[in-house]
């Protein structure tokens, strides 16, 4: 959240895990999005078209990486969005 104040109009926020708990991980991002005071409003997901691996986890939301299905330690990865017309921003 400290960080969503530096993010300008239209720039994106990555929030990244070394996790495979949705308590850490899209519980974060709901929360974060559902929140519609100060700094955390005005975000969207904002999913990568063209990236190496397919955001396959929340119906296409978010990138999950697991040792069984990968190959690699558990990833979480969550791309966010600033509107352009957030009149909070700095």
């Amino acid at each position: 959240r400290r960080a969503a104040r530096l993010v300008k109009p239209g720039g994106r926020l990555v929030y990244v895990t070394c996790s495979l708990l949705p308590e850490e991980n899209e519980h974060q991002i709901e929360e974060f999005l559902n929140c519609e005071e100060g700094e955390t409003s005005g975000w969207r997901l904002d999913v990568p078209t063209d990236f190496v691996v397919p955001f396959e986890a929340g119906n296409g939301s978010y990138l999950r990486l697991t040792p069984a299905q990968h190959g690699t330690d558990g990833f979480f990865a969550a791309v966010l969005r600033r509107d352009e017309e957030n009149e909070d921003s700095r």
